[in-house]
């Protein structure tokens, strides 16, 4: 997680804001595809999140009116609040429909742009499983920090010695939990992370694609990470992750821009994308031997995930987590 997000957070409220006034434009001007089915994209997963938000605020508002005081709440109901809040399981299938479907639509967009005539018929097992369990954690992270939220509030107005009428209030109108605001920005940067993985799995189904390039696009609202434009130009193959000095002096192996396993510091507000180094070779030949090099790319792909996957229970059962 962040440790000062401060920064953060007010470089994308900024993006958002230009976001607003021309959504698809912005993305379009910074090479992302398809920006107008993009932007509608993004306003559809951020009306499903704000909708889950807000149920779960109602949810919280109305065990806390069935106390009679604030310190009977934080003792004896919301312990129990938190333990049933069903914000997270709303949250993952959400997220796991809207980005299965995502996944193999915008990897077809970028396929196209690298080989003519060549379609996604599916995405490999490993993007799949990406999305899952990407999904889940990201649905529990919110969930988390929801909880952390409406706990900041809790104690303060434990501290002042509030009724449940104040507390009810200040979790509707502190600013902390604004329902939509968090919606949108979750929509957008998680939106844009699927962009840079479908296009990821793109390279992979792709035999004319040999590497990858770090590309810092030179679009930013609150300055550029100087980390980030060190990134541009670094070239890799197209299955390995690129080396990422971060901020913190921490050395990163994404696979892709945004990458889920970068920290939070690494990935808001980021604009950077993947380019693709082509063979010509392999673009010269026939449209048939090209989709066997395709259906082979994926083969391959999907054996190597199941052999990990298979590695990964083997270690699971010789060493299970506590």
């Amino acid at each position: 997680m962040c440790v000062n997000c401060q920064p953060l957070v007010k470089a994308i409220d900024a993006y958002l804001q230009k976001a607003d006034d021309d959504l698809a434009k912005t993305l379009a001007s910074e090479g992302y595809c398809q920006a107008k089915r993009t932007a509608k994209i993004i306003a559809e997963l951020e009306d499903e999140v704000a909708a889950a938000l807000v149920d779960e605020r109602d949810y919280i508002l109305e065990a806390a009116e069935q106390s009679a005081d604030l310190a009977s709440f934080a003792a004896d109901i919301w312990p129990g609040v938190q333990l049933n809040d069903v914000l997270a399981s709303k949250l993952a299938v959400i997220f796991a429909e809207r980005f299965a479907a995502f996944m193999p639509e915008f990897a077809g967009y970028y396929l196209a742009t690298l080989e003519q005539g060549l379609k996604v018929t599916r995405v490999s097992k490993r993007t799949t499983d990406w999305v899952e369990n990407w999904s889940r954690e990201l649905a529990g992270i919110m969930q988390l920090n929801s909880h952390k939220e409406i706990n900041g509030i809790l104690q303060q107005g434990l501290q002042e010695g509030v009724g449940i009428n104040v507390f009810a209030r200040n979790i509707m109108t502190s600013g902390i939990r604004n329902e939509y605001y968090k919606a949108r920005r979750v929509a957008l940067t998680e939106v844009l992370t699927a962009h840079r993985a479908a296009q990821q799995e793109a390279f992979m189904q792709s035999a004319a694609t040999e590497e990858k390039m770090w590309r810092h696009t030179g679009i930013y609202i609150n300055g550029p990470r100087p980390n980030h434009v060190a990134m541009d130009g670094q070239r890799v193959l197209k299955d390995k992750p690129y080396e990422l000095a971060g901020a913190d002096g921490r050395i990163y192996y994404p696979l892709f821009p945004g990458d889920t396993s970068l920290p939070a510091a690494e990935r808001i507000e980021c604009h950077c994308l993947s380019q693709p180094i082509v063979s010509e070779a392999v673009l010269g030949l026939s449209l048939e031997e090209r989709k066997r090099l395709q259906q082979q790319a994926l083969d391959k792909l999907d054996a190597n995930w199941a052999a990990g996957y298979e590695l990964r229970n083997q270690i699971m059962v010789c060493f299970p987590e506590d």
